[in-house]
């Protein structure tokens, strides 16, 4: 099948699985591939414009306890599991955040059956409200009562990600599919913005599993769409596994361009620096988490052992106490301004 018909025929509404493979199959050929990138940029910028949101985080807010753990995850070592940050610091990097000029924040954390772990996002939540900031959530378990707690205190969008529909419970053994499942249906009931990951790069895993968990979301009101490229954490029992290719993850960025023409489209993991940004434009997105974000230090270099002694950072980065402060926000705006961006 020629690639003019197949992108026709996913744009007229025919979102089949196999249309997306030969697609996938198409690109390729370089000429394919830069012909599927403007088709993703161009039905961005007619549905939503040139435009780019930024999101900043704050990691951790509350505690990732199982029985077992993700096996792609950091949390899956024990040394890098972090402490949650308090109330007071959580103050200071809302406040680091706000003056980045950053407007989103998702507060993030790990998956605690404890049910006391929740306690504290409300007081999070109305602090990051209080500065003007629009709050995101993604952590689990979150029950309806807390959903409309959180609902009701201001919370805009929030997380249930399903990262690989078929293989969910393979890489995530210590959770469940179908409670997510429920917990995306309560998120819909309560009238509030859903988001959800898919994760690109996972062994064993190709771009069939991919496209069909993209298609599964669409059974959803999807807001925002967040393409997590693998990025193999030492450690972990994937750790001798390659990281999610660039390229490959530009594609179903793209893909999911043609899939959720109106919804926010962002990338990040192996792709998650300021410099993979120019790529996931040109590829449809509209979104990044490439706001000032705040975290507990990891080690001694930071948040990840990628703070070299002998490269400057493209950005800000500073360890304060236990908190390391980044704001890539300027270096941002200034890959933006060169590509004729607007950033939000």
């Amino acid at each position: 099948m020629e690639f003019e018909k197949i992108v026709k025929e996913i744009l007229d509404g025919e979102l089949d699985l196999s249309n997306f493979i030969h697609l996938m199959n198409k690109t390729r050929d370089f000429e394919n591939l830069r012909r599927l990138f403007y088709v993703a940029s161009k039905l961005r910028d007619e549905n939503i414009g040139r435009e780019l949101k930024l999101d900043g985080f704050i990691y951790p807010v509350k505690p990732c306890n199982l029985e077992k753990y993700c096996l792609y995850c950091s949390n899956y070592v024990e040394r890098f599991r972090l402490k949650p940050l308090n109330a007071e610091e959580v103050q200071k990097a809302v406040d680091f955040i706000k003056d980045s000029g950053t407007k989103n924040l998702t507060l993030e954390g790990g998956t605690s059956k404890d049910s006391s772990s929740n306690n504290k996002i409300l007081d999070f939540i109305n602090i990051a409200r209080k500065a003007g900031l629009n709050v995101i959530l993604d952590f689990y378990p979150i029950s309806p009562v807390e959903l409309k707690l959180f609902r009701d205190a201001g919370v805009s969008e929030i997380y249930a990600s399903f990262e690989l529909i078929d293989n969910f419970e393979r890489f995530k053994p210590g959770e469940s599919l179908k409670e997510r499942e429920e917990l995306a249906k309560e998120i819909c009931r309560q009238k509030i913005n859903l988001a959800s990951t898919v994760l690109i790069g996972l062994p064993g895993t190709g771009p069939e599993e991919w496209i069909k968990t993209l298609l599964y979301l669409k059974r959803y009101p999807i807001k925002h769409c967040f393409i997590s490229g693998f990025r193999p954490v030492l450690g972990t029992p994937l750790e001798n596994c390659a990281p999610a290719l660039p390229t490959i993850i530009a594609k179903i960025v793209a893909i999911a361009r043609l899939i959720f023409k109106d919804a926010d489209i962002s990338a990040g993991g192996s792709v998650g620096d300021p410099n993979s940004l120019p790529l996931l434009l040109e590829s449809g997105a509209n979104r990044a988490y490439l706001g000032a974000y705040v975290t507990r230090v990891r080690t001694s270099k930071g948040f990840s052992d990628e703070l070299e002694s002998v490269f400057k950072t493209e950005y800000e980065v500073k360890i304060q106490g236990e908190l390391v402060f980044a704001n890539p926000v300027p270096y941002v705006y200034s890959i933006c301004e060169d590509l004729g961006f607007e950033v939000l």
